[in-house]
Protein backbone atom coordinates (compact mmCIF):
# COMPACT_ATOMS: atom_id res chain seq x y z
CA UNK A 1 0.00 0.00 0.00
CA UNK A 2 3.05 2.32 0.02
CA UNK A 3 2.32 3.53 4.01
CA UNK A 4 5.14 2.26 5.97
CA UNK A 5 5.25 -0.21 8.24
CA UNK A 6 2.53 0.13 11.37
CA UNK A 7 0.38 2.60 9.33
CA UNK A 8 -2.58 3.54 11.04
CA UNK A 9 -4.90 3.92 8.22
CA UNK A 10 -7.98 5.79 10.17
CA UNK A 11 -5.55 8.00 12.12
CA UNK A 12 -2.54 8.82 9.53
CA UNK A 13 -3.86 8.32 6.00
CA UNK A 14 -2.81 11.00 3.27
CA UNK A 15 -4.83 11.18 0.05
CA UNK A 16 -2.24 10.14 -2.43
CA UNK A 17 -3.37 13.33 -4.76
CA UNK A 18 -6.25 15.73 -5.40
CA UNK A 19 -8.22 13.58 -7.55
CA UNK A 20 -8.10 10.67 -5.00
CA UNK A 21 -9.08 13.47 -2.08
CA UNK A 22 -12.45 14.58 -4.47
CA UNK A 23 -13.31 10.94 -4.63
CA UNK A 24 -12.77 9.92 -1.26
CA UNK A 25 -15.23 13.28 0.10
CA UNK A 26 -17.87 12.59 -2.79
CA UNK A 27 -21.50 11.97 -1.11
CA UNK A 28 -22.41 9.59 -3.96
CA UNK A 29 -24.86 8.05 -5.23
CA UNK A 30 -22.29 6.37 -7.07
CA UNK A 31 -18.82 7.16 -6.74
CA UNK A 32 -16.08 6.07 -9.44
CA UNK A 33 -12.51 6.31 -9.47
CA UNK A 34 -10.20 5.16 -12.21
CA UNK A 35 -6.44 5.17 -12.46
CA UNK A 36 -3.38 3.65 -13.57
CA UNK A 37 -1.51 0.89 -11.85
CA UNK A 38 -0.24 1.77 -8.61
CA UNK A 39 -2.38 5.01 -8.24
CA UNK A 40 -3.46 4.64 -4.75
CA UNK A 41 -7.41 3.89 -5.76
CA UNK A 42 -7.72 0.31 -3.14
CA UNK A 43 -6.58 2.16 -0.74
CA UNK A 44 -8.89 5.58 -0.94
CA UNK A 45 -11.72 3.26 -1.21
CA UNK A 46 -11.05 2.09 2.39
CA UNK A 47 -10.28 5.40 3.62
CA UNK A 48 -13.61 6.57 1.80
CA UNK A 49 -15.33 3.67 3.58
CA UNK A 50 -13.88 4.88 7.19
CA UNK A 51 -14.10 8.00 6.73
CA UNK A 52 -17.98 7.87 5.46
CA UNK A 53 -18.64 6.15 8.79
CA UNK A 54 -17.30 8.13 11.19
CA UNK A 55 -18.15 11.39 10.11
CA UNK A 56 -21.21 11.34 7.67
CA UNK A 57 -23.15 8.38 9.38
CA UNK A 58 -25.62 8.79 11.87
CA UNK A 59 -25.93 8.22 15.51
CA UNK A 60 -28.41 5.57 17.08
CA UNK A 61 -30.09 5.78 20.22
CA UNK A 62 -27.06 3.65 21.82
CA UNK A 63 -24.77 6.20 21.33
CA UNK A 64 -22.71 4.31 18.83
CA UNK A 65 -22.32 5.23 15.40
CA UNK A 66 -23.63 1.69 13.39
CA UNK A 67 -22.19 0.88 9.68
CA UNK A 68 -22.85 -1.73 7.47
CA UNK A 69 -20.62 -1.37 4.36
CA UNK A 70 -20.39 -4.60 1.80
CA UNK A 71 -17.34 -5.15 -0.58
CA UNK A 72 -18.11 -7.12 -3.82
CA UNK A 73 -16.01 -8.67 -6.48
CA UNK A 74 -16.60 -11.02 -9.37
CA UNK A 75 -14.55 -13.66 -7.56
CA UNK A 76 -13.43 -14.73 -4.33
CA UNK A 77 -10.23 -15.57 -5.15
CA UNK A 78 -9.59 -12.20 -6.75
CA UNK A 79 -11.28 -10.70 -4.14
CA UNK A 80 -8.46 -12.58 -1.64
CA UNK A 81 -5.69 -11.14 -3.82
CA UNK A 82 -6.62 -7.47 -4.26
CA UNK A 83 -9.87 -5.93 -1.85
CA UNK A 84 -9.28 -8.08 0.66
CA UNK A 85 -5.26 -8.31 0.81
CA UNK A 86 -5.78 -4.47 1.10
CA UNK A 87 -8.30 -4.31 3.74
CA UNK A 88 -6.25 -6.75 5.89
CA UNK A 89 -3.27 -4.60 5.76
CA UNK A 90 -4.63 -1.50 6.60
CA UNK A 91 -6.80 -3.72 9.61
CA UNK A 92 -4.88 -6.94 10.08
CA UNK A 93 -7.48 -9.47 12.54
CA UNK A 94 -5.85 -8.99 15.37
CA UNK A 95 -5.35 -5.26 15.11
CA UNK A 96 -6.07 -2.65 17.55
CA UNK A 97 -8.99 -1.61 15.75
CA UNK A 98 -10.61 -5.06 15.17
CA UNK A 99 -14.05 -5.09 17.58
CA UNK A 100 -13.66 -7.65 20.81
CA UNK A 101 -16.16 -9.82 19.68
CA UNK A 102 -15.66 -13.24 19.51
CA UNK A 103 -16.49 -13.52 16.00
CA UNK A 104 -15.31 -10.36 14.96
CA UNK A 105 -13.40 -11.57 11.97
CA UNK A 106 -15.22 -14.88 10.17
CA UNK A 107 -15.02 -16.49 6.94
CA UNK A 108 -12.69 -16.91 4.49
CA UNK A 109 -10.98 -19.67 1.67
CA UNK A 110 -13.90 -18.87 -0.93
CA UNK A 111 -16.31 -17.56 0.89
CA UNK A 112 -18.08 -14.35 2.57
CA UNK A 113 -15.94 -13.06 4.83
CA UNK A 114 -17.11 -10.67 7.77
CA UNK A 115 -14.33 -7.76 9.80
CA UNK A 116 -16.40 -5.66 12.75
CA UNK A 117 -13.66 -2.59 13.37
CA UNK A 118 -14.55 -0.28 16.46
CA UNK A 119 -12.87 2.96 17.14
CA UNK A 120 -13.71 6.74 18.81
CA UNK A 121 -14.06 9.59 16.98
CA UNK A 122 -15.32 13.22 18.20
CA UNK A 123 -19.15 13.77 17.03
CA UNK A 124 -21.37 16.45 17.44
CA UNK A 125 -24.21 15.59 19.88
CA UNK A 126 -27.23 17.58 20.63
CA UNK A 127 -27.65 19.06 23.83
CA UNK A 128 -30.99 20.85 24.16
CA UNK A 129 -32.17 24.40 23.09
CA UNK A 130 -30.43 24.47 20.01
CA UNK A 131 -26.98 23.95 21.60
CA UNK A 132 -24.35 21.20 20.35
CA UNK A 133 -21.16 20.04 22.00
CA UNK A 134 -18.14 17.49 20.78
CA UNK A 135 -17.97 13.81 22.28
CA UNK A 136 -16.28 10.82 22.05
CA UNK A 137 -18.64 8.10 20.17
CA UNK A 138 -17.97 4.87 18.91
CA UNK A 139 -18.10 3.91 15.34
CA UNK A 140 -18.62 -0.03 14.91
CA UNK A 141 -18.03 -0.87 11.19
CA UNK A 142 -19.50 -4.22 9.99
CA UNK A 143 -17.73 -4.89 6.58
CA UNK A 144 -18.74 -7.57 4.52
CA UNK A 145 -17.00 -9.08 1.36
CA UNK A 146 -18.61 -10.78 -1.34
CA UNK A 147 -18.24 -12.34 -4.76
CA UNK A 148 -20.60 -12.52 -7.57
CA UNK A 149 -19.05 -15.31 -9.31
CA UNK A 150 -21.69 -17.32 -11.43
CA UNK A 151 -25.00 -16.07 -9.02
CA UNK A 152 -27.80 -14.20 -10.72
CA UNK A 153 -27.65 -10.59 -9.17
CA UNK A 154 -30.75 -10.23 -7.99
CA UNK A 155 -30.36 -13.77 -5.99
CA UNK A 156 -27.25 -12.45 -4.85
CA UNK A 157 -27.94 -8.72 -3.80
CA UNK A 158 -31.73 -10.45 -2.59
CA UNK A 159 -31.39 -9.77 2.07
CA UNK A 160 -28.77 -7.29 1.68
CA UNK A 161 -29.12 -4.60 4.16
CA UNK A 162 -26.45 -2.09 3.89
CA UNK A 163 -25.08 1.33 4.42
CA UNK A 164 -22.97 1.37 1.71
CA UNK A 165 -20.97 -0.70 -0.97
CA UNK A 166 -18.00 -0.95 -2.48
CA UNK A 167 -17.15 -2.35 -5.95
CA UNK A 168 -13.35 -3.31 -6.02
CA UNK A 169 -12.50 -3.18 -9.53
CA UNK A 170 -15.85 -2.19 -10.81
CA UNK A 171 -15.39 -2.96 -14.86
CA UNK A 172 -15.40 -6.72 -14.34
CA UNK A 173 -18.84 -6.70 -13.02
CA UNK A 174 -21.86 -6.88 -14.66
CA UNK A 175 -23.23 -3.34 -15.77
CA UNK A 176 -26.45 -3.57 -13.36
CA UNK A 177 -24.23 -4.18 -10.31
CA UNK A 178 -23.85 -0.42 -9.14
CA UNK A 179 -27.44 -0.32 -9.17
CA UNK A 180 -28.04 -3.27 -8.01
CA UNK A 181 -25.96 -2.32 -5.16
CA UNK A 182 -27.32 1.09 -4.24
CA UNK A 183 -31.23 -0.33 -3.99
CA UNK A 184 -29.44 -2.21 -0.94
CA UNK A 185 -27.92 0.47 0.84
CA UNK A 186 -29.85 2.95 3.17
CA UNK A 187 -31.48 -0.18 4.46
CA UNK A 188 -28.86 -0.36 7.45
CA UNK A 189 -29.39 1.18 10.79
CA UNK A 190 -32.96 0.88 10.76
CA UNK A 191 -34.27 4.23 10.92
CA UNK A 192 -36.29 3.53 14.04
CA UNK A 193 -32.99 3.18 15.65
CA UNK A 194 -31.87 6.65 14.78
CA UNK A 195 -30.99 9.83 16.78
CA UNK A 196 -34.16 12.22 16.49
CA UNK A 197 -31.79 15.52 16.41
CA UNK A 198 -29.55 13.74 13.47
CA UNK A 199 -32.35 14.55 10.85
CA UNK A 200 -30.98 18.60 12.00
CA UNK A 201 -28.34 17.31 10.15
CA UNK A 202 -29.08 14.88 7.98
CA UNK A 203 -32.50 16.82 6.63
CA UNK A 204 -36.03 15.41 6.65
CA UNK A 205 -37.87 13.89 3.59
CA UNK A 206 -41.92 13.89 3.58
CA UNK A 207 -43.38 11.05 1.31
CA UNK A 208 -46.06 12.67 -0.96
CA UNK A 209 -48.39 9.95 -0.39
CA UNK A 210 -48.76 9.33 3.50
CA UNK A 211 -47.05 12.36 4.71
CA UNK A 212 -45.06 11.14 6.56
CA UNK A 213 -41.42 12.81 7.34
CA UNK A 214 -38.51 10.41 7.69
CA UNK A 215 -34.38 11.38 8.24
CA UNK A 216 -32.17 11.53 4.78
CA UNK A 217 -29.92 8.68 5.58
CA UNK A 218 -26.21 8.88 3.53
CA UNK A 219 -26.52 6.55 0.67
CA UNK A 220 -23.43 5.34 -0.83
CA UNK A 221 -21.84 2.78 -3.65
CA UNK A 222 -18.18 3.35 -4.17
CA UNK A 223 -16.09 2.36 -7.24
CA UNK A 224 -12.37 1.91 -8.24
CA UNK A 225 -10.91 0.32 -11.51
CA UNK A 226 -8.29 0.45 -13.72
CA UNK A 227 -8.95 2.07 -17.42
CA UNK A 228 -10.39 -1.01 -19.38
CA UNK A 229 -11.02 -1.37 -23.37
CA UNK A 230 -13.97 1.31 -24.40
CA UNK A 231 -16.53 -1.57 -24.96
CA UNK A 232 -17.31 -1.86 -21.19
CA UNK A 233 -19.80 -0.21 -19.16
CA UNK A 234 -17.84 2.17 -17.35
CA UNK A 235 -16.94 3.82 -20.82
CA UNK A 236 -20.08 4.61 -21.79
CA UNK A 237 -21.27 5.67 -18.59
CA UNK A 238 -18.38 8.16 -17.88
CA UNK A 239 -17.54 8.91 -22.47
CA UNK A 240 -20.27 8.52 -24.40
CA UNK A 241 -23.89 8.98 -22.00
CA UNK A 242 -22.81 10.64 -18.85
CA UNK A 243 -25.79 12.79 -19.24
CA UNK A 244 -27.84 9.67 -19.11
CA UNK A 245 -25.83 8.56 -15.82
CA UNK A 246 -26.31 11.52 -13.51
CA UNK A 247 -25.67 10.00 -10.07
CA UNK A 248 -22.78 8.30 -11.53
CA UNK A 249 -19.42 10.57 -10.29
CA UNK A 250 -16.28 9.54 -12.16
CA UNK A 251 -12.79 10.53 -11.19
CA UNK A 252 -10.04 10.09 -13.74
CA UNK A 253 -6.79 10.18 -12.16
CA UNK A 254 -3.73 11.70 -13.97
CA UNK A 255 -1.11 9.33 -15.86
CA UNK A 256 1.33 7.43 -14.05
CA UNK A 257 3.89 9.32 -16.10
CA UNK A 258 2.28 12.65 -15.49
CA UNK A 259 3.79 15.51 -13.26
CA UNK A 260 0.21 15.41 -11.44
CA UNK A 261 0.83 11.40 -11.01
CA UNK A 262 -0.80 10.27 -7.98
CA UNK A 263 0.79 8.27 -4.96
CA UNK A 264 4.32 9.03 -5.84
CA UNK A 265 5.28 7.68 -2.76
CA UNK A 266 3.73 4.50 -3.41
CA UNK A 267 4.79 4.12 -6.66
CA UNK A 268 7.78 6.40 -8.70
CA UNK A 269 8.09 7.55 -11.80
CA UNK A 270 11.12 5.42 -13.28
CA UNK A 271 8.73 2.41 -12.15
CA UNK A 272 6.39 3.63 -15.06
CA UNK A 273 8.71 4.21 -17.05
CA UNK A 274 10.20 0.73 -16.69
CA UNK A 275 6.52 -0.84 -16.93
CA UNK A 276 5.58 1.35 -20.40
CA UNK A 277 9.16 -0.02 -22.48
CA UNK A 278 7.83 -3.58 -20.96
CA UNK A 279 4.32 -2.57 -22.78
CA UNK A 280 6.03 -1.87 -25.79
CA UNK A 281 6.06 1.90 -25.78
CA UNK A 282 3.65 4.73 -24.80
CA UNK A 283 1.00 3.63 -27.49
CA UNK A 284 0.72 0.23 -26.58
CA UNK A 285 -2.46 -0.51 -25.71
CA UNK A 286 -1.22 -1.56 -21.81
CA UNK A 287 1.04 1.22 -21.62
CA UNK A 288 -2.11 3.22 -22.33
CA UNK A 289 -4.00 1.71 -19.57
CA UNK A 290 -2.15 0.66 -16.66
CA UNK A 291 0.64 3.72 -17.27
CA UNK A 292 -1.47 6.56 -18.39
CA UNK A 293 -4.08 5.77 -16.98
CA UNK A 294 -6.40 6.16 -20.35
CA UNK A 295 -9.08 3.82 -21.86
CA UNK A 296 -7.38 2.04 -25.07
CA UNK A 297 -8.61 -0.92 -26.90
CA UNK A 298 -7.90 -4.57 -26.89
CA UNK A 299 -4.92 -5.26 -28.65
CA UNK A 300 -4.71 -5.01 -32.15
CA UNK A 301 -3.67 -2.16 -34.38
CA UNK A 302 -1.93 1.38 -33.00
CA UNK A 303 -3.99 3.94 -32.25
CA UNK A 304 -2.71 6.46 -34.30
CA UNK A 305 -3.69 10.28 -32.54
CA UNK A 306 -2.34 8.57 -29.27
CA UNK A 307 -1.56 12.03 -28.05
CA UNK A 308 -5.61 12.54 -27.64
CA UNK A 309 -6.13 12.83 -24.25
CA UNK A 310 -9.88 12.44 -23.08
CA UNK A 311 -9.60 14.14 -20.09
CA UNK A 312 -8.29 17.51 -21.84
CA UNK A 313 -9.81 17.43 -25.15
CA UNK A 314 -12.94 16.55 -24.23
CA UNK A 315 -15.46 18.92 -23.15
CA UNK A 316 -17.43 18.93 -19.89
CA UNK A 317 -20.21 20.17 -21.37
CA UNK A 318 -22.19 20.95 -24.90
CA UNK A 319 -20.25 23.13 -26.81
CA UNK A 320 -22.23 26.65 -27.54
CA UNK A 321 -22.47 27.29 -31.99
CA UNK A 322 -21.04 30.52 -32.08
CA UNK A 323 -23.45 32.53 -35.21
CA UNK A 324 -21.03 35.21 -35.15
CA UNK A 325 -18.18 32.72 -36.36
CA UNK A 326 -18.07 30.19 -39.80
CA UNK A 327 -18.34 26.82 -39.36
CA UNK A 328 -16.29 24.42 -41.73
CA UNK A 329 -17.32 20.62 -42.80
CA UNK A 330 -15.23 17.30 -43.76
CA UNK A 331 -16.01 15.19 -45.33
CA UNK A 332 -15.35 11.38 -46.28
CA UNK A 333 -17.37 9.59 -49.32
CA UNK A 334 -17.99 6.37 -49.92
CA UNK A 335 -21.32 4.01 -49.21
CA UNK A 336 -21.06 4.82 -45.66
CA UNK A 337 -19.79 8.77 -45.62
CA UNK A 338 -19.68 10.67 -42.73
CA UNK A 339 -19.25 14.91 -41.92
CA UNK A 340 -17.75 16.60 -38.74
CA UNK A 341 -18.90 20.33 -38.56
CA UNK A 342 -17.24 22.64 -36.04
CA UNK A 343 -15.55 25.73 -35.42
CA UNK A 344 -12.65 28.27 -35.02
CA UNK A 345 -12.29 30.12 -32.13
CA UNK A 346 -10.57 33.60 -32.44
CA UNK A 347 -7.59 32.07 -30.07
CA UNK A 348 -7.07 29.37 -32.71
CA UNK A 349 -8.82 26.61 -30.97
CA UNK A 350 -10.90 24.40 -32.79
CA UNK A 351 -14.51 22.92 -31.94
CA UNK A 352 -15.72 19.85 -33.06
CA UNK A 353 -19.39 20.50 -32.65
CA UNK A 354 -21.69 18.15 -34.67
CA UNK A 355 -20.80 14.62 -36.65
CA UNK A 356 -22.91 13.46 -39.64
CA UNK A 357 -22.27 9.10 -39.77
CA UNK A 358 -24.49 7.01 -41.51
CA UNK A 359 -26.32 3.85 -40.46
CA UNK A 360 -23.20 1.07 -41.19
CA UNK A 361 -25.54 -1.43 -41.92
CA UNK A 362 -26.96 0.46 -44.98
CA UNK A 363 -25.50 2.17 -48.13
CA UNK A 364 -26.14 5.98 -48.20
CA UNK A 365 -25.93 7.25 -51.65
CA UNK A 366 -25.15 11.35 -51.72
CA UNK A 367 -28.76 12.57 -51.99
CA UNK A 368 -29.38 10.92 -48.46
CA UNK A 369 -26.27 12.08 -47.00
CA UNK A 370 -26.91 15.42 -47.99
CA UNK A 371 -30.32 15.24 -46.43
CA UNK A 372 -28.77 14.56 -43.43
CA UNK A 373 -26.26 16.93 -43.11
CA UNK A 374 -28.99 20.10 -44.17
CA UNK A 375 -30.57 18.54 -41.38
CA UNK A 376 -27.68 19.50 -38.92
CA UNK A 377 -27.65 23.43 -40.77
CA UNK A 378 -31.04 23.90 -40.15
CA UNK A 379 -31.30 22.58 -36.81
CA UNK A 380 -27.75 24.46 -35.71
CA UNK A 381 -26.12 26.32 -38.18
CA UNK A 382 -29.43 28.47 -39.71
CA UNK A 383 -28.00 31.94 -41.78
CA UNK A 384 -24.00 31.22 -40.60
CA UNK A 385 -21.70 31.56 -42.99
CA UNK A 386 -19.78 28.18 -44.26
CA UNK A 387 -15.85 29.10 -43.95
CA UNK A 388 -14.88 26.46 -45.96
CA UNK A 389 -15.82 22.53 -46.76
CA UNK A 390 -13.59 19.83 -47.98
CA UNK A 391 -13.85 16.68 -49.32
CA UNK A 392 -11.92 13.68 -49.90
CA UNK A 393 -10.26 14.20 -53.76
CA UNK A 394 -11.15 10.49 -55.06
CA UNK A 395 -14.88 12.08 -54.30
CA UNK A 396 -14.99 13.73 -57.72
CA UNK A 397 -13.96 10.81 -59.70
CA UNK A 398 -15.93 8.17 -61.50
CA UNK A 399 -18.86 10.02 -62.87
CA UNK A 400 -19.52 9.36 -66.61
CA UNK A 401 -19.76 13.01 -67.44
CA UNK A 402 -20.26 12.46 -71.00
CA UNK A 403 -24.10 10.69 -69.93
CA UNK A 404 -24.53 13.65 -67.59
CA UNK A 405 -23.89 12.01 -64.28
CA UNK A 406 -22.51 13.78 -61.38
CA UNK A 407 -19.73 12.79 -59.29
CA UNK A 408 -20.41 11.70 -55.92
CA UNK A 409 -19.29 15.53 -54.26
CA UNK A 410 -21.26 17.40 -56.98
CA UNK A 411 -24.42 15.97 -56.11
CA UNK A 412 -23.75 16.67 -51.94
CA UNK A 413 -22.40 20.62 -53.33
CA UNK A 414 -25.66 20.89 -55.22
CA UNK A 415 -28.38 19.73 -52.57
CA UNK A 416 -26.39 21.63 -50.01
CA UNK A 417 -25.37 24.94 -51.99
CA UNK A 418 -22.03 24.99 -50.43
CA UNK A 419 -18.54 25.00 -52.78
CA UNK A 420 -16.92 21.61 -51.56
CA UNK A 421 -12.78 21.97 -52.38
CA UNK A 422 -10.95 18.94 -52.37
CA UNK A 423 -7.82 18.93 -50.27
CA UNK A 424 -4.52 18.67 -52.55
CA UNK A 425 -4.24 15.33 -51.92
CA UNK A 426 -4.76 11.46 -50.21
CA UNK A 427 -2.05 11.26 -48.23
CA UNK A 428 -2.37 9.91 -44.79
CA UNK A 429 0.72 10.99 -43.31
CA UNK A 430 -0.21 14.63 -44.40
CA UNK A 431 -3.64 14.11 -42.74
CA UNK A 432 -2.63 12.44 -40.06
CA UNK A 433 -0.06 15.60 -39.05
CA UNK A 434 -2.94 17.90 -39.73
CA UNK A 435 -5.09 16.64 -37.14
CA UNK A 436 -1.85 15.67 -34.68
CA UNK A 437 -1.22 19.80 -35.02
CA UNK A 438 -4.25 19.97 -33.14
CA UNK A 439 -3.43 17.82 -30.34
CA UNK A 440 -1.23 20.27 -29.03
CA UNK A 441 -2.00 22.87 -26.73
CA UNK A 442 -2.37 26.42 -27.29
CA UNK A 443 -1.51 27.14 -23.82
CA UNK A 444 -0.95 25.43 -20.18
CA UNK A 445 -4.46 26.14 -19.70
CA UNK A 446 -6.07 25.72 -23.41
CA UNK A 447 -6.02 22.34 -25.47
CA UNK A 448 -5.81 23.80 -29.38
CA UNK A 449 -8.93 20.89 -30.16
CA UNK A 450 -12.00 20.45 -27.61
CA UNK A 451 -14.55 17.82 -29.15
CA UNK A 452 -18.24 17.66 -27.79
CA UNK A 453 -19.23 14.78 -25.84
CA UNK A 454 -21.98 14.60 -28.42
CA UNK A 455 -19.96 13.38 -31.13
CA UNK A 456 -19.58 9.92 -29.72
CA UNK A 457 -18.22 8.42 -33.15
CA UNK A 458 -15.62 10.93 -33.14
CA UNK A 459 -14.32 10.22 -29.70
CA UNK A 460 -14.45 6.31 -29.81
CA UNK A 461 -12.44 6.76 -33.10
CA UNK A 462 -10.35 8.98 -30.59
CA UNK A 463 -9.50 6.93 -27.94
CA UNK A 464 -9.13 3.74 -29.82
CA UNK A 465 -11.21 2.76 -32.79
CA UNK A 466 -9.07 4.40 -35.23
CA UNK A 467 -6.05 2.12 -35.69
CA UNK A 468 -3.36 1.03 -38.02
CA UNK A 469 -4.04 -2.49 -39.16
CA UNK A 470 -2.32 -5.13 -37.31
CA UNK A 471 -0.24 -5.73 -40.42
CA UNK A 472 0.78 -2.21 -40.40
CA UNK A 473 1.02 -2.43 -36.82
CA UNK A 474 4.13 -5.08 -37.23
CA UNK A 475 5.59 -3.31 -40.42
CA UNK A 476 4.67 -5.86 -42.53
CA UNK A 477 3.12 -3.75 -45.17
CA UNK A 478 4.77 -0.62 -47.25
CA UNK A 479 2.76 2.15 -46.66
CA UNK A 480 0.33 2.99 -43.66
CA UNK A 481 -3.39 1.31 -43.99
CA UNK A 482 -6.05 1.73 -41.91
CA UNK A 483 -8.80 -0.57 -40.32
CA UNK A 484 -12.03 0.70 -41.75
CA UNK A 485 -14.51 0.61 -39.29
CA UNK A 486 -18.05 2.55 -38.26
CA UNK A 487 -15.64 4.73 -36.78
CA UNK A 488 -12.68 5.40 -39.61
CA UNK A 489 -15.07 7.59 -42.19
CA UNK A 490 -16.03 10.60 -39.50
CA UNK A 491 -12.23 10.24 -38.23
CA UNK A 492 -11.40 10.76 -42.13
CA UNK A 493 -13.61 13.55 -42.51
CA UNK A 494 -12.12 15.40 -39.59
CA UNK A 495 -8.94 15.28 -41.54
CA UNK A 496 -10.23 16.73 -44.69
CA UNK A 497 -11.06 19.84 -42.39
CA UNK A 498 -7.78 20.17 -41.04
CA UNK A 499 -5.61 19.20 -44.33
CA UNK A 500 -7.47 21.52 -46.75
CA UNK A 501 -8.01 24.38 -43.59
CA UNK A 502 -4.21 24.24 -43.22
CA UNK A 503 -2.75 23.49 -46.62
CA UNK A 504 0.12 21.09 -47.51
CA UNK A 505 2.29 23.74 -46.88
CA UNK A 506 1.28 24.74 -43.13
CA UNK A 507 1.62 20.81 -42.60
CA UNK A 508 4.78 19.88 -43.90
CA UNK A 509 6.70 22.55 -42.02
CA UNK A 510 5.36 21.82 -38.94
CA UNK A 511 6.03 17.98 -39.58
CA UNK A 512 9.93 19.46 -40.50
CA UNK A 513 9.41 21.46 -37.52
CA UNK A 514 9.30 18.34 -35.36
CA UNK A 515 7.55 20.00 -32.60
CA UNK A 516 10.10 22.64 -31.86
CA UNK A 517 8.99 25.92 -31.16
CA UNK A 518 8.69 28.94 -33.56
CA UNK A 519 12.03 30.14 -32.07
CA UNK A 520 14.18 27.45 -32.22
CA UNK A 521 16.75 27.74 -35.14
CA UNK A 522 16.70 24.15 -37.30
CA UNK A 523 20.18 22.92 -37.77
CA UNK A 524 21.53 23.61 -40.83
CA UNK A 525 25.08 23.45 -42.64
CA UNK A 526 26.96 26.64 -41.53
CA UNK A 527 30.56 27.84 -43.11
CA UNK A 528 32.97 29.77 -41.26
CA UNK A 529 35.99 31.46 -42.61
CA UNK A 530 39.33 30.60 -41.05
CA UNK A 531 42.79 30.23 -41.99
CA UNK A 532 42.77 26.80 -41.00
CA UNK A 533 44.62 24.28 -43.48
CA UNK A 534 43.65 20.87 -43.01
CA UNK A 535 47.23 20.51 -45.16
CA UNK A 536 49.70 22.33 -43.44
CA UNK A 537 51.47 21.37 -40.52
Amino acid sequence: MGQGAGFDLIRRYKEPGPVAAAYILSQGPIDLIMGPWGSGKTVASIFKIVRHAGVDFPICRDGIVHVRWAAIRDTYREMAKTALASWLEAFPKGGPYTASDKDAFSGGQDRPVKHILEWEIARKWYSGRGQWDLRATKVRLEMEFGAIGEQNLDSFFKGYEISGGWLNECDLVHEDAPGRLYGRTGRYPPRAEIMEWEGERLGWSKDPDSGRETINVPRVVCGDYNPPDESNWTYKRHIEEPEKWSGHHFFQQPSGLSPQAENRVGKTRHQYEEEERQFGGPDAPEARRNVHGMYAPKAAGTVIFSRFNILRNKAGEPLPIVPELPFYMGMDAGGRPACGLGQFMPNGQFRMQREVVSDPKIVTGPARFAANIQEVLLRDYRGMRCGGAWADPSSWYGADKAAGELAWVETVQMALQIPILPTISNDLGSRFEAVDWYLADIDANTPRLLVDPGCKYTLRGFVSQYQLTKHSTLGKTDGLQVEKNEYSHIMEGWQYLFFGYRGPTAVRKEAAQMGRPANVVPLRSITAKTDFDVFSR
